[in-house]
């Protein structure tokens, strides 16, 4: 739906109450105000559920959490057991954090039993290292992954929940040991682990596991398909630019989510903290380039640069990291990350509100919900960077977001359906009403061309009787006068005068309205005056298929050339027959010939201003005139293209 389109009902009703409410102010504000207001109850209803126990949250307030009477922490050389039980232990307070340089740390941590559970202990831990292995009494409770840097494994980025057996606790005195390894990110943060019945910690672990492992599996596999049908989509739409801006966003998504899922990467921290900068850079440029694609009115260079931006800034994250010493590499492409993100959040959530202060937009609840995932990263980057154990709220959110978005476009497309029904119904009626207009104008169209046919035949015949009429009786008028006319030259002139009339008058009765009735009405007219004259006259028709059709102007050419050619015939042959031929053979040019047993004199210099006519009259018509002149006589043939005969009706 672009800004032309008309608002759905919610967005009518909405402003029709801002236009009571505030009359005064002008409209383009009014809009940005009830902008605003969607972006409030939309902000306030996603946080209140997110915020509210139907979104499901670990506490820890209903455990009976043991307390730690002694921790004491112990640099290794080597990430292993026998390292750790021979380590010298100095006491730290939790939570602690070490710096800056990679390590394997031992944290020992003891509490006491007045009696071990039947069920045992649950032990949950999320310590800010690469991995870890966990030991009770001695035993080991928990190993996965490699341990020795470059190639370790990232199992402690994920929540550890694990239950300790009965039969490895003491009565009195018992010891939970971690050996860590950090590699890359430069600070250690140890804190101390939850540890508490086992049926309270398993019912509490539910949650939190759903939360951290199944619900981001699943948002990366939502934002994987979104973006797979977005990449689709990036072949055939018309915003196009739109369609790869959401495949980046939902490409970030998915990242974000694996980043959290793929534990044991065939690479070491170093690559891994350069991943976790590239992949939330990503998602807060390809959401600000969306919203500017989105808006369908982009701002020039504005895509070009967050382009530019994101890479720029994963270049100066690669080589701070590997070029500087810790923990000023983390530090310095940290800080830049938080201020990039909360630049680019605020440049989204402005770059909309600019949209809706400038143009009439009905797009407002996808808006709103766009700015959500610029609050989403930007909360994400504060929690991360300060430690506010905050974040996570952009993978919570994905799902939910994209899903939202994808409703809002099959209800907008809905609506545009609904709209698209009214819209052929006003068509249909439109052009009905279009078609009777035409139909009125085509026949005043009609009307016009006949007048005008009329008035071009009222001075043809003008022409014709002041050239041929006129002058022939001028010539007998004047030879009368001087007394030097015989009855011979004037029964000749008065002979010429006739034939003028009747071809004239032949030319001004109706020849039919198509080919075959002007050939019809010729045959049944000029048979009584050849017989008339003396001549035999021999009519031979050859016709496959259709004749060619020809408007009634087109008609009269053909009629009038076959006319002079038969009077030429009579007046000038000296012969006793006229043969008249048509040939018509499907898809070739149709032909019609005049012949007569004469000898030659139909070529005289007395008829040859009536054979320039039919050359003229040819022409006028796409045909061509051929003649032929033998001792047995002479034959006049026109010839006519069925191209050509279509052309002429077209015109």
């Amino acid at each position: 739906m672009t800004g032309t389109e008309r608002p759905t009902d919610r967005d009518a009703w909405l402003d029709r109450r801002l236009a009571h409410l505030l009359p005064d102010v002008p409209e383009r504000f009014r809009d940005l105000i009830g902008f605003l207001l969607i972006i409030a109850v939309v902000q306030a209803a996603f946080w209140g559920i997110y915020a509210s126990p139907l979104w499901p949250k670990p506490s820890e307030t209903r455990l009976d959490r043991i307390e730690f009477t002694e921790t004491a922490l112990a640099r290794l050389p080597k990430p292993t057991t026998l390292a750790a039980a021979q380590a010298r232990y100095e006491p730290v307070e939790l939570p602690h954090t070490e710096c800056c340089e990679p390590a394997y740390l031992a944290l020992k941590l003891r509490f006491d039993l007045p009696a071990v559970p039947a069920d045992g202990l649950g032990l949950a831990a999320y310590q800010q290292v690469d991995n870890f292995i966990i030991q009770v009494n001695g035993s080991t409770v928990f190993a996965r992954g490699e341990m020795a840097w470059p190639g370790q494994a990232f199992e402690g980025q994920r929540p550890v929940v694990d239950r300790i057996p009965a039969g490895l606790l003491n009565v009195g005195a018992n010891e939970v040991t971690f050996i860590t390894v950090r590699q890359g990110l430069p600070y250690t943060d140890l804190v101390p682990p939850i540890l508490a019945p086992w049926p309270q910690v398993s019912q509490w672990a539910e949650v939190r596991l759903w939360r951290y492992l199944d619900y981001r599996q699943l948002s990366g596999w939502t934002t994987a398909i979104i973006g797979l049908f977005a990449l689709l989509l990036a072949f055939r739409a018309p915003q196009r630019r739109f369609a790869l801006w959401l495949v980046a966003l939902c490409g970030g998504w998915t990242a974000y989510a694996l980043y959290g899922l793929v534990l044991d990467p065939p690479f070491g921290g170093i690559m891994r903290l350069w991943l976790f900068f590239v992949v939330h850079a990503l998602t807060a440029v390809s959401l600000a380039g969306l919203i500017d694609a989105w808006s369908e009115r982009p701002w020039p260079w504005f895509q070009r640069g967050l382009v530019a931006v994101f890479v720029v800034f994963c270049a100066l994250c690669g080589v701070w990291l590997t070029m500087r010493p810790m923990p000023e590499g983390y530090d310095v492409p940290s800080v830049i990350w938080v201020w990039l993100s909360v630049a680019l959040g605020a440049a989204a959530v402005g770059r909309l509100l600019w949209h809706f202060a400038t143009a009439r937009d009905p797009r407002r609840l996808e808006a709103a919900l766009l700015t959500i995932c610029a609050t989403c990263i930007v909360l994400d980057v504060i929690g991360e960077h300060f430690g506010l154990n905050t974040g996570g709220f952009l993978v919570d959110s994905a799902p939910i977001l994209l899903l939202a978005l994808a409703a809002a476009f099959v209800q907008r497309n809905f609506t545009l359906f609904r709209s698209a029904v009214s819209l052929n119904t006003l068509l249909s009626d439109t052009l009905k009403a279009r078609e009777d207009e035409l139909d009125i104008a085509h026949a005043r169209e009609r009307e016009l061309v006949r007048h005008q046919a009329h008035d071009d035949e009222r001075r043809r015949i003008m022409r014709d009787m002041h050239d041929g009429l006129g002058s022939q009786l001028m010539s007998m008028l004047l030879a009368a006068r001087r007394g030097v006319a015989d009855s011979d030259q004037v029964a000749e002139g008065l002979q010429s005068v006739i034939d003028e009339m009747r071809l004239m008058i032949d030319s001004m009765d109706s020849v039919g309205e198509s080919l075959a009735s002007a050939l019809a009405t010729f045959h049944e007219r000029v048979r009584p005056r050849v017989e008339a004259a003396g001549f035999a006259l021999d009519w031979s028709a050859d016709v496959q298929g259709a004749l060619p059709d020809y408007p009634p102007r087109s008609l009269l050419q053909v009629f009038r050339i076959l006319q002079e050619a038969v009077n030429n015939a009579l007046k000038h042959s000296g012969g006793d027959r006229i043969s008249i031929n048509i040939l018509a053979r499907p898809s070739a040019p149709l032909t019609l010939s005049v012949s007569d047993n004469g000898n030659g004199g139909a070529l005289s210099g007395k008829v040859g201003r009536g054979l320039t006519n039919m050359r003229a009259r040819a022409g006028l018509i796409g045909g061509v005139i051929d003649i032929e002149s033998t001792d047995r006589g002479v034959t006049v043939s026109l010839t006519l293209n069925p191209a050509a005969a279509e052309t002429v009706a077209a015109t």
